[in-house]
């Protein structure tokens, strides 16, 4: 599978006319949302990590942004921190993702937003963590989709989240992953039957 620096104001543009029902997004009524900050871990956002992503400094900026202005209206941010080993994962793909060492952490350039860490180990972040009991415990009805990869975690968690009763809002712009195709079928999937997926500037206006 080939790696390319792909995301960028022509994509997102691009995907936002093709995918972004502006009515759904408008229609929705949350009570309460919370952003979901999915494996923003060194390996794939660090160019020294295992699974370097080329997008990664146009999503983090993004994400910097986004995450300032949520922070700053009182918006609940929870990330999830990534590790596998023996598991169908490793199966799959060969290899155990270590749980320590730098390539687990959570990249510099977001950390400081990191207040709230559930650690998962395969593609959905409610799949054997606390996840759903917390938003349940905070009445939390509307989830933000945000993280790597696109097309593998971001998007298992955001059908999760949907199937368990949550309403999902799937930035265009709030995820990456290897290369256009795979971030494109997620949208194209998502946006059908799933979430809304609106830019994240398209979110920021929406929540003033």
């Amino acid at each position: 599978m080939w790696k390319e620096r792909y995301l960028d104001q022509d994509f997102v543009e691009r995907m936002k006319a093709r995918y972004f029902k502006r009515k759904k997004l408008e229609s929705l009524k949350p009570r309460n949302m919370a952003i979901i900050a999915i494996d923003l871990q060194n390996y794939f956002l660090s160019p020294s990590g295992k699974a370097y992503l080329p997008s990664a400094p146009y999503l983090l900026k993004k994400l910097e942004e986004f995450y300032s202005f949520s922070e700053n209206i009182g918006l609940e941010i929870i990330f999830t921190q990534h590790c596998h080993k023996g598991n169908n994962l490793s199966r799959w793909w060969g290899d155990d993702m270590e749980c320590e060492g730098d390539d687990f952490e959570i990249h510099p350039t977001l950390r400081k937003f990191s207040r709230q860490i559930i650690g998962k180990h395969t593609y959905s972040a409610f799949y054997d963590t606390p996840l759903e009991k917390i938003l349940r415990e905070r009445d939390v009805d509307t989830l933000i989709i945000t993280g790597v990869m696109t097309h593998l975690c971001c998007e298992t968690t955001a059908r999760d989240a949907f199937n368990r009763g949550f309403t999902v809002i799937f930035p265009i712009d709030g995820t990456a992953t290897q290369n256009r195709e795979l971030h494109e079928c997620s949208l194209r999937a998502l946006s059908h039957g799933f979430a809304a997926t609106p830019t994240l500037k398209d979110v920021m206006e929406w929540m003033h």
